[in-house]
């Protein structure tokens, strides 16, 4: 079974993303599948869950995948081309679509270590995975980056859904006020 979480760490407990996310693994089962979905993120199509069911059906090998978006640095998530400032949820919604049907089960695989790091936005992981590689690090910052390369270090490819697009906010207003050098 996938289940969708929006993970979330409270202040008193450090913000601690890498908890957040191996406190939600604990709870699902063996044979089942968590996708984590960064707060200020949405699917831009109705049936993304069927779709994502079907591209771990024909990827059991993949240790982790995340997705296609807007707003971020990796070069290999990036969508060129695309307006960063649009916030037209419209816009966004076309692309998904556009690119569901252009690609809908295609998975950009990584099996070895290169100049990227795969980025949240969202995290898709088996719990087999999870315990194989000895579950999330702790911390807010690098948690995507480190089970990019911890899945590699254990011979499980790494994978971007080429036909899965999600809206990414990230900082869209150009508000930093969440981002502190230290935690209150």
């Amino acid at each position: 079974m996938l289940f969708v979480n929006v993970p979330y760490c409270p202040v008193e407990k450090g913000q601690d993303l890498g908890f957040a996310y191996n406190s939600f693994m604990e709870t699902i089962g063996e044979d089942d599948w968590a996708l984590f979905l960064d707060h200020d993120a949405m699917f831009t199509t109705v049936d993304w869950y069927p779709q994502v069911e079907e591209i771990i059906e024909q990827n059991q090998d993949v240790g982790v995948f995340s997705c296609l978006t807007n707003r971020i640095g990796n070069p290999l998530q990036k969508l060129n081309n695309i307006d960063d400032d649009n916030h037209n949820i419209k816009y966004h919604r076309r692309i998904g679509y556009k690119l569901k049907e252009g690609f809908e089960y295609e998975v950009h695989r990584e099996t070895t270590l290169t100049n990227w790091l795969m980025s949240g936005v969202i995290l898709l992981i088996s719990k087999r995975t999870w315990r194989k590689v000895k579950g999330f690090k702790s911390g807010f910052l690098g948690v995507d980056n480190d089970i990019h390369r911890r899945c590699l270090q254990h011979n499980l490819p790494v994978g971007i859904m080429k036909g899965v697009y999600v809206y990414h906010w990230y900082r869209g207003d150009g508000d930093m006020g969440h981002i502190r050098e230290e935690v209150r």
